[in-house]
This record gives C-alpha cells, sequence and structure tokens, in this order.
C-alpha cells in the first residue's frame, strides 16, 4: 500500500465513525465495548476516554501502568491538536514526507503511531478522546475500530462506510 493509500484508508475509517450523538452515560458502554474487542489481541491494552477534557473512563489491565499512560498522553495530545486520529495523523506526515518537528510538534508531547481516535460528532466537532496502549500501533488502532464496530452496533447506528 503507498503513502497515499494508507492516508486514504485512514480518513475513511475516521468518516464511518462520526457519532450522530454522544453523552457521558454513553462512556461506559463504548468502553467496555472497546475491552471487550482487545481480548481478540495479544496481550493487555490500556483504554481511556476523555470527553470536554477530562478523563471519563480508564482502563489498565495487569501488565500495564504508567508507561501506557505516557503513551496516552501524547496520543490524546496528538489528537486534541491536529484534529484527527493519532494513526491518520502518522499516514498524513508519510504521505507528505513530513514529521512532527516539521510541523512544529515537540515528540516528547505528541506521538505518531496509532491507538488515539476522536469522538467527533455529525456536524465536525470533536468532543472527545479514545485512546489504547499496549499492542503495537496498528493493534491498538485495530481495537479501537474493532470496539467501535461493537458500540455501534449495540446503539443500532450505523458505520458509514
Amino acid at each position: 500500500m503507498t503513502a497515499k493509500e494508507f492516508y486514504e484508508k485512514c480518513m475513511v475509517e475516521e468518516e464511518k465513525y462520526i457519532f450522530p450523538e454522544f453523552a457521558r452515560s454513553d462512556v461506559w458502554g463504548l468502553g467496555c465495548r472497546i475491552i471487550d474487542a482487545a481480548k481478540s489481541f495479544k496481550g493487555p491494552l490500556a483504554v481511556t476516554i476523555w470527553i470536554n477534557g477530562a478523563e471519563v473512563f480508564s482502563y489498565y489491565p495487569e501488565g500495564t501502568g504508567k508507561f501506557h499512560d505516557m503513551w496516552l498522553t501524547r496520543k490524546r495530545n496528538t489528537v486534541t491538536t491536529v484534529g484527527m486520529a493519532s494513526m491518520t495523523w502518522k499516514a498524513k506526515l508519510a504521505y507528505t514526507g513530513s514529521c512532527l518537528e516539521d510541523e512544529g510538534l515537540d515528540p516528547k508531547k505528541y506521538v505518531a503511531c496509532g491507538g488515539g481516535f476522536p469522538i467527533r460528532l455529525k456536524g465536525g466537532c470533536i468532543i472527545g478522546f479514545i485512546g489504547c496502549s499496549g499492542l503495537s500501533d496498528q493493534e491498538d488502532h485495530d481495537a479501537i475500530l474493532a470496539g467501535l464496530d461493537l458500540f455501534f452496533a449495540d446503539k443500532g447506528w450505523k458505520a458509514e462506510s
């Protein structure tokens, strides 16, 4: 897959998971569905959800801890600053031949890898962040997408494709 194709694939994934609505009462269900989806992956996976700048869900199973929290912070910083999934940002940088420093982002505070995803409402407003850390960056990203599939199905929402 070319860098352009990878970037386009990531953009389609983001467009697929636009929330028609989202309330704090949805957080538990979303977090649990991501944890359910993560069980099909090998290894522990830390999960966090933030809404409007506040952490409202966190799960750190045995084998995860401060190291994963540090990665989650960098992923959250990336998503909330650039307005896209951290995997999409990674793909965009690869496609444009750029890097974090070229974009004015400190690699100690930001990261270009999978595992961070925006909670974007219909109309484009980003109200939150979903993060996973513990596996490869692709698997962190895939666990979020699998959890979103389950959550959207639970809600009776159609993921746009």
